[in-house]
């Protein structure tokens, strides 16, 4: 499951999101409806390009909304660059 704070998705433009059937369930048992989600998202991770789905959910501290990315301190640990004008992450 990739995750895509509301936040980051309004910074890309606010591009077409679809409707998404499902409900989250955070590591503090908190339930989240996730505002939609946001489709055929490129990443590439050094040579590979790959298309990938994202949720886009609220974030209720958005002091710092970059945390709610699953696997944002893998991502640090790897030098990832968020592109958010393309929208696409880079290793």
């Amino acid at each position: 499951m990739n995750v895509l704070p509301k936040w980051t998705w309004e910074c890309m433009g606010r591009p077409a999101l679809q409707w998404s059937p499902i409900q989250l369930r955070m590591a503090n048992q908190q339930k989240i409806l996730p505002t939609g989600r946001f489709q055929g998202v490129m990443v590439d991770i050094e040579d590979v390009s790959m298309q990938m789905d994202f949720q886009v959910i609220e974030i209720v501290d958005d002091s710092n909304p970059y945390l709610a990315l699953l696997g944002i301190y893998w991502a640090t640990n790897m030098n990832g660059v968020i592109n958010l004008k393309k929208q696409k992450t880079i290793f």
